[in-house]
């Protein structure tokens, strides 16, 4: 009963941006903003029906988050963390649903929010929980860390994903925090800089943990 209340409440969120999108799309003005750039500034407007485009997105990321555990030849691991896979399929539709908000909120309030600073407080927001469920992820194709090293071995991918959580959490949490306190015009830098190193660093950490599981004797 309750992975049936988990499933209805996933494709209620991620079918609630369309529902929304529809029922606003005869009042939306024939112009809405569609793209802002790394400042925040506004620079791509097009028709209306292009605010169909994030909930068409958000309807097949959950259609490809429900089929990629049948495909992935690893698919028995996916029970032993099922619950923080079930917590990142809501916590994407959820973002994908806030971010639709706001495209909507702007088409109606040109100006009404600087999303230069909403949008890159919300990834660093979902970096941050995304961390906090990642030392629970279990060796899989699709969901973490999946170098080559930390495929081969439990060990290592363990490893792996115990770093890359913490790095993942207080990135993600910076990046939130710096949205609001740096001027707008330096939010472009905040993403690469804080990004590219919790990204490699687990990545180049597995290869040593594999060598180093490796280059030990048995006893």
């Amino acid at each position: 009963m309750k992975d049936k209340r988990q499933v209805i409440l996933f494709w209620f969120l991620a079918a609630l941006p369309a529902v929304i999108t529809l029922c606003c799309l005869p009042s939306l003005p024939e112009n809405i903003p569609l793209h802002w750039n790394a400042q925040g500034v506004l620079d791509n407007t097009g028709s209306k029906w292009n605010a169909l485009f994030l909930p068409g997105v958000t309807l097949l990321l959950a259609l490809m988050m429900e089929l990629l555990p049948r495909l992935d030849p690893k698919k028995e691991n996916y029970k032993k963390f099922g619950g923080a896979y079930q917590a990142i399929k809501l916590l994407l539709v959820l973002f994908m649903l806030g971010l639709c908000l706001c495209m909507l909120y702007l088409a109606y309030v040109p100006g009404g929010l600087p999303m230069g600073r909403v949008s890159t407080a919300g990834v660093g927001l979902l970096l941050c929980v995304l961390g906090n469920y990642m030392p629970k992820f279990k060796c899989n194709y699709f969901v973490g860390i999946k170098t080559p090293w930390a495929l081969a071995s439990e060990t290592v991918w363990r490893k792996t994903h115990r770093l890359g959580g913490v790095l993942w959490f207080w990135g993600g949490l910076l990046t939130a925090a710096l949205a609001f306190l740096l001027p707008e015009k330096s939010l472009a830098v905040i993403l690469p800089v804080i990004l590219l190193p919790v990204t490699l660093l687990p990545m180049a950490a597995s290869y040593f943990y594999y060598r180093k599981e490796n280059s030990t004797p048995p006893s």
